[in-house]
């Protein structure tokens, strides 16, 4: 059908018009801020141009924080504690929070307590002994990658530097590396100069034959002693290395001193006590309060004891002349039993892995190390940390002279079973003294008895 020509002209106009008002500004109110957004208190002016949204900063990452439980109390506490508060501040991406858990013992019964409940902490301080049965619960992390690691690992030169008895390696596990240590004292003769300069004997005995000599020149019993016997496995241990022999044999399962080595320790233990040159302690540290009273010629101990003879030296007025050297030996060199805890690290996640590992091997940088070894007169980990301790060696010369044994330094075993072992040793040791046991029947019996607790551990 055709349109009207009038309709048409006012179809167009109309169609016109909206043309027209879509063409015209904007009238509507801008849209309102959204609920969730707070809107500006002062005005802002429009940019000239259009500019593409930023990103908003990102948060900074929480630091990593890291629990430390050890044993360290009073001074040494308080040591470690300012150690503790250096390494926050200068990583503050880790943060180190220490726990004192009483004695070594209480340390081990809360650590496996919490090893059983699934909350352990990050790393702690332990002994050897304590961190294989740790492996044992597969509680704790080898260390050998961590050690290589490029970024945060030790260097070759690090490497050379570290005294090798400062790094743990468990032969049941691999020979893997479980724990690594920052602290370490040393077995070591203490002699009395006054007494044996007064028997004509000019020098600390060198050997087994020339301390037993000086005993037959000192002892005055019941007044003076050779010596006074501690009937702990680490004079053993010494005794045993000093004669080019071992405690362990290199696959962990059995003992190695069913020798020659271990027969002639026991031997010589029989003699002290058939001449009637030595009598066995009778209270803890007894043999440090007759010495420093000038009733015994020698005494065998830690290094860590140093600053306790000194004391007691001082106190009682009646030493004047005194020293420390490594115990007399049969092998071409010294050879001197290095003992000590060292911090092992729990199984967590990679993040606080790093974080723990990063943390031990800065207390065994130079700075950090020296600061604990002024504090507690341990050993450091490194053989340049010497350099920062002149002072500190000048002040304290035997601990100087004793540095320089750290060279000969050999470890006692890194088994579980190595704990009850050293009670089995040192029974060996006091039924020779008491002359309950032949020596031979001592060994034979500690030997059966050592390798009976191995197999069963």
């Amino acid at each position: 059908m055709r349109k009207n020509p009038v309709f048409l002209v006012v179809m167009a106009l109309s169609v016109l018009a909206m043309l027209l008002s879509a063409c015209a500004a904007p009238t509507a109110e801008p849209t309102a801020v959204p609920a969730t957004e707070a809107p500006s208190t002062e005005p802002t002016m429009a940019p000239a141009t259009e500019e593409a949204p930023t990103e908003a900063a990102a948060e900074p990452a929480e630091p990593i924080e890291i629990q430390f439980w050890h044993g360290q109390s009073q001074s040494q506490q308080e040591a470690l504690g300012a150690l503790i508060d250096e390494f926050n501040s200068s990583h503050p991406d880790i943060q180190v929070v220490a726990t004192y858990q009483g004695t070594y013992s209480d340390l081990y019964s809360k650590v496996t307590a919490a090893i059983a409940a699934g909350t352990p902490p990050d790393l702690t301080i332990a002994y050897q002994n304590d961190v294989s049965n740790y492996v044992n619960s597969d509680a704790v992390i080898p260390l050998d990658d961590l050690m290589a690691d490029p970024e945060i690992g030790f260097s070759d030169e690090d490497m050379n530097d570290i005294f090798p008895a400062f790094i743990d390696r468990y032969p049941q596990a691999g020979n893997q590396v479980y724990s690594i240590a920052f602290m370490r004292s040393m077995e070591v003769m203490y002699y009395n100069n006054d007494l044996l300069s007064a028997a004509g004997i000019t020098e600390p005995p060198a050997s087994w034959d020339d301390f037993m000599n000086a005993c037959e020149l000192v002892t005055k019993a019941p007044d003076v002693y050779c010596y006074e016997m501690n009937t702990d496995a680490s004079r053993f241990a010494n005794w045993i290395f000093s004669r080019g022999g071992d405690l362990l044999n290199e696959d962990g399962q059995t003992v190695a001193f069913d020798s020659q080595a271990g027969l002639d320790t026991l031997n010589f233990i029989s003699d002290l006590f058939t001449n009637n040159y030595a009598i066995v302690i009778g209270q803890a540290y007894q043999d440090q309060t007759d010495f420093s009273l000038g009733k015994i010629a020698f005494a065998f101990g830690s290094s860590a004891g140093l600053p306790y003879y000194k004391q007691a030296i001082d106190e009682a007025a009646v030493v004047q002349d005194w020293g420390i050297a490594p115990s007399p030996h049969t092998t071409a060199d010294p050879v001197v039993d290095l003992y000590g805890p060292s911090v092992a690290i729990f199984k967590t996640d990679d993040a606080r892995q790093r974080a723990a590992f990063t943390f031990v091997k800065w207390l065994m940088d130079n700075e950090p190390n020296s600061e604990w070894v002024q504090a507690t007169a341990y050993f450091p980990a490194r053989q340049s940390t010497k350099d920062q301790l002149s002072g500190f060696i000048a002040e304290n010369a035997l601990y100087g002279d004793a540095y320089s044994w750290l060279p000969y330094g050999r470890t006692e075993p890194t088994i579980a079973a190595w704990n009850p072992i050293r009670s089995i040793i040192a029974d060996a040791m006091t039924a020779v003294a008491n002359g309950v046991q032949t020596p031979e029947e001592a060994l034979n019996d500690a030997v059966t008895k050592a390798n009976d607790t191995i197999a069963n551990q």
